[in-house]
């Protein structure tokens, strides 16, 4: 047997089993934000969207799910806090009992799983012997732990791009603009495509991403608006900061100096890559920044990490976003280490280009 094949049995040995580790909590309970999805499905199915962040109108659910035996969090934490068009996308599973809401959408995860390890080499002509890596990416089997939407939307960033690659860009932008379901991941990047030269691309993500926001703010009205930012202020929905993979918790957990430093660098990063950047280091850099700017940045955000890697146009950064350093620091009650990745990466795709120019002038 080869030495490449070796490898490739190695890698996929280590990585099914940190992966079968991190999920092998599913056994014995359902993925607790999935729950928040739910009550939101129910809401937009009874016809009650516009109570969609309001708490009173959670409470007749959370009662009734607790009464079934279903573990609920001691946080204060079972609301909805996405823009109201995406809880019509959950209304199909609440007319399922929980359990099998449930399941069915962790099945689903698992197949956007396996369709992100087969078609992201694939989609961004990268060789197949990163599948491995991308299979054991800490934040891919970290989201379906926790019955998140980011596989999903990972996989709508990745097919657009793609879309994107093949001229098609009215689609992709139309198509990327329905991941305003997470605002705070993807609002730079019509910035990006604008400073890419994609303005077709631009345009159609700002217009379906704005109608889908104009939805959203018809569905719940004014009153529905205060109650969101009454939940986004909420400690439940803001719980543990210094925890988080952003700037704020490199604030929080290193101080002042070490946060106004990082921020700056991030801020000049960005303007340089924009301004010099290849299409793809915009794009990377738009999704980076965003990650560490965002208030609450979660370890099942960085699914986005895995797009940036496609993207990086060199085998070493490659490797370096994909192996699987993070469970390494399992055990750390922070992401800090995630911060100092995509910080180091950003800047790495910042000083690229100003090496290149005088290369390109001599």
């Amino acid at each position: 047997m080869s030495e490449k094949k070796l490898g490739l049995i190695a890698a996929w040995s280590l990585v099914i089993l940190i992966a079968a580790l991190l999920l092998s909590p599913l056994r014995s309970k359902h993925p607790h934000d999935f729950m928040l999805m739910y009550f939101a499905g129910r809401l937009a199915d009874s016809g009650q969207i516009s109570q969609l962040y309001s708490k009173p109108a959670y409470q007749p659910l959370i009662a009734e799910l607790r009464a079934t035996g279903e573990p609920m969090s001691t946080i204060d934490a079972h609301y909805f806090l996405r823009p109201a068009f995406a809880a019509f996308f959950f209304a199909p599973f609440s007319r399922l009992p929980y359990p099998a809401a449930s399941w069915l959408w962790t099945g689903l995860n698992l197949v956007v799983w396996g369709v992100l390890v087969w078609k992201l080499p694939i989609w961004f002509s990268i060789p197949s012997s990163v599948r491995p890596w991308l299979f054991g990416f800490y934040p891919f089997p970290y989201s379906i732990g926790f019955g998140q939407d980011t596989l999903l939307l990972t996989l709508t960033v990745a097919y657009s791009l793609r879309l994107a690659s093949r001229g098609k860009d009215a689609a992709a932008g139309a198509l990327l603009g329905t991941t305003v379901y997470k605002p705070h991941l993807v609002w730079l990047l019509p910035l990006a495509l604008a400073a890419a030269g994609r303005w077709r691309m631009a345009a159609a993500f700002v217009a379906v991403g704005g109608a889908l926001a104009a939805v959203s703010v018809a569905a719940v009205g004014t009153a529905g608006l205060r109650n969101y930012i009454d939940l986004v202020r909420a400690p439940s929905s803001d719980y543990l900061p210094h925890t988080m993979g952003n700037l704020r918790a490199l604030w929080l957990q290193l101080g002042p100096t070490a946060g106004v430093i990082a921020s700056i660098l991030v801020l000049a990063c960005l303007l340089v890559v924009l301004r010099w950047g290849s299409q793809g280091d915009k794009i990377s850099a738009a999704f980076l920044t965003a990650l560490l700017v965002s208030p609450h940045t979660y370890p099942q955000d960085y699914c986005l990490m895995a797009v940036v890697a496609m993207l990086a146009g060199h085998p070493v950064p490659r490797w370096l976003l994909l192996l699987p350093w993070p469970y390494l620091f399992i055990g750390r009650k922070d992401l800090l280490i995630f911060v100092f990745v995509s910080l180091g990466y950003l800047c790495f795709l910042a000083v690229r280009p100003l090496l290149r120019r005088p290369a390109e002038a001599a």
